[in-house]
C-alpha cells in the first residue's frame, strides 16, 4: 500500500514534468489540421482536364479538410505525412460536381547547406459522383539558401494519370520545376519566381503534349487588429504544345471530272495557352479562424473550340485551423 505522502508527491511530480514531456513531444512531433467551408461563384463551369466547358455558370458550396502529422526524429530529419479532402457542390450543374481525395508524403534530410528530399502525393477525384480520376506523382528535390534572403528548390517529378471512363487520355508525364524565393519582412513574406516543365505522353498520340508554365506569386504576411493576415496575389502562364498534326480541307477549288476535285489542304498543331491571375486575402479573426475571400480570371486559349474560353472564380471561405 501507498504511503499518502507519495500518493500525492506523484502528481505534484507529474503536473511539473508534463510541460518539459509536452515540449520534447512538440520538438519530435506535431499535429496540424484545418476545416474550410464556403460559397463561390464560377462564370464557366468547366472540368480542364477533359477539354469540357459548360460555357454555364453557377454557384457552389466549397469545403476542404485536412489533417497534416509532423514528424522529427533527429534535427535534420523531418517527415510529414497528409490527408484532405476537398470537394463543390454547385446549385444547378450537378454533373459537375467533385470531391478530391489527396494522400501525401515527404521525407528530406537537412545536410546544411543543401536540404535533399522525396515526395509523393496520391488523388482520387469524383466528378458527379463517378469516378473521374488517378493521379501519382513521385518527386525528388534539391533545396538550398543563398545568403540570407532567397531559398532555390529544383525538382524532378515522375507522374500518372488514369482515368476512369477514357484510357485514350491516361499518360505518364516526366516533369522538372525551378523555385525561387526572395524573402522580406523578417522572413514572414516571400515573392516567388517558379519554372514548370513537362513532357506527357498518353496512349493516345492526339493527346502527347509539352508544357512550359511560369509562375509568379507575392505572399505577403502582416498583422491588422492584433490578428494574423496573408495577402497573396499570383499570375501563371502555361504554353501546352501538342504533337500530333491534324489536316484540314477546305471546298474544291475546282471541279474537273478528268483531274478530279482540287482542295485547299492545310495542317496544324493543337496549341493551348492559359494566363490566370488570383488574389487572396485570408484574414485573421481569432487564433483559430479566419475568413478568405479570393477571386481568380483566366484566359484560355486553343485552336480547338472546346479549350479556348475565359473563366472567372469568385468566393469566400470560412477556415478553423489547429
Amino acid at each position: 500500500m501507498q504511503s499518502i505522502p507519495r500518493i500525492l508527491t506523484l502528481p505534484l511530480a507529474l503536473g511539473m514534468a508534463m510541460p518539459w514531456l509536452q515540449l520534447q513531444a512538440e520538438e519530435h512531433a506535431r499535429l496540424n489540421g484545418h476545416l474550410e467551408a464556403g460559397f463561390e461563384h464560377d462564370s464557366n463551369v468547366t472540368v480542364d482536364e477533359i477539354d469540357t466547358s459548360s460555357d454555364q455558370s453557377d454557384e457552389a458550396q466549397v469545403f476542404d479538410a485536412g489533417l497534416e502529422g509532423v514528424l522529427k526524429p533527429t534535427e535534420p530529419l523531418n517527415i510529414t505525412l497528409g490527408y484532405s479532402l476537398s470537394g463543390r457542390r454547385y446549385q444547378s450543374l450537378d454533373q459537375f460536381d467533385q470531391d478530391i481525395h489527396l494522400l501525401s508524403a515527404d521525407i528530406s534530410y537537412d545536410f546544411d547547406p543543401v536540404t535533399i528530399g522525396t515526395s509523393y502525393h496520391y488523388s482520387h477525384t469524383t466528378l458527379g459522383a463517378d469516378p473521374f480520376l488517378d493521379f501519382r506523382r513521385a518527386g525528388i528535390y534539391l533545396g538550398s539558401l543563398v545568403g540570407e534572403n532567397v531559398y532555390l528548390l529544383a525538382s524532378v517529378q515522375d507522374k500518372r494519370k488514369d482515368f476512369d471512363d477514357s484510357d485514350a487520355r491516361d499518360a505518364d508525364i516526366r516533369g522538372a520545376s525551378l523555385d525561387s524565393f526572395f524573402f522580406f519582412n523578417q522572413a514572414r513574406s516571400y515573392l516567388l519566381l517558379g519554372l514548370d516543365g513537362d513532357r506527357e505522353d498518353a496512349e493516345a498520340d492526339a493527346y502527347d503534349n509539352d508544357l512550359l508554365r511560369v509562375r509568379v506569386a507575392l505572399v505577403h504576411r502582416f498583422t491588422l487588429g492584433g490578428e494574423d493576415n496573408r495577402f497573396r496575389l499570383g499570375w501563371r502562364y502555361e504554353d501546352r504544345d501538342y504533337d500530333q498534326v491534324t489536316v484540314t480541307s477546305s471546298d474544291p477549288l475546282l471541279n474537273d471530272p478528268l483531274a478530279g476535285d482540287l482542295t485547299e489542304r492545310s495542317t496544324s498543331r493543337r496549341a493551348d495557352r492559359a494566363r490566370i491571375v488570383e488574389a487572396s486575402w485570408r484574414i485573421g479573426l481569432s487564433d483559430v479562424f479566419s475568413l478568405e475571400p479570393s477571386i481568380s480570371w483566366g484566359n484560355y486559349t486553343s485552336n480547338v473550340d472546346s479549350a479556348d474560353y475565359d473563366r472567372t472564380v469568385a468566393g469566400i471561405t470560412l477556415r478553423a485551423g489547429f
